[in-house]
């Protein structure tokens, strides 16, 4: 009965996950500078390829979820910062291809489910569909490794460890 009155705890887990289905990419490969230099952070990227299910990359609290819901931040048990950024300018779509069913404090799994994403719709708008995972407070990270390939939704990526 006082179960439902229980703290969450939030997961220890340093293992990253795809965020959707897709292609992996290299944060070098993408197009917009401020993610390929590296400016936010080092990480990863997804090319989405048909299916719009969204789920989380990381255990942790959430943190941010941008007004546009085009962003949401996870801050992991380790200590790490996560940026989960949903493709490019589409800040400019006002939330319009998103439907994210998680607010500023909930507690995470990693591959839980966040939302969807209408690709065709940001495609038509003339927007990029790639979504990047971000560690945004490279002081704290140790290593990260990730492995290239093609992915589903909650497929493991990589792997970081902290400082």
């Amino acid at each position: 009965m006082f179960s439902l009155f229980k703290k969450q705890e939030i997961v220890m887990d340093n293992d990253l996950y795809s965020p959707i289905q897709g292609e992996f990419l290299n944060l070098e490969e993408v197009s917009d500078p401020v993610f390929s230099e590296k400016t936010m952070g080092d990480g990863f990227a997804i090319q989405p390829d048909g299916d719009e299910l969204l789920v989380s990359p990381v255990a942790g609290k959430v943190m941010m979820v941008a007004a546009t819901k085009h962003a949401i931040g996870i801050h992991m048990a380790n200590g790490l910062d996560v940026l989960l950024h949903l493709g490019l300018d589409t800040v400019n779509m006002d939330g319009s291809p998103f439907n994210i069913n998680i607010k500023v404090g909930d507690i995470v799994s990693a591959r839980q489910h966040l939302g969807t994403m209408d690709l065709e719709k940001i495609i038509s708008a003339g927007y990029d569909t790639t979504i990047m995972v971000v560690i945004t407070n490279m002081n704290m990270l140790k290593t990260l490794s990730t492995n290239d390939g093609r992915y589903q939704a909650g497929d493991k990526v990589g792997v970081v460890t902290v400082k």
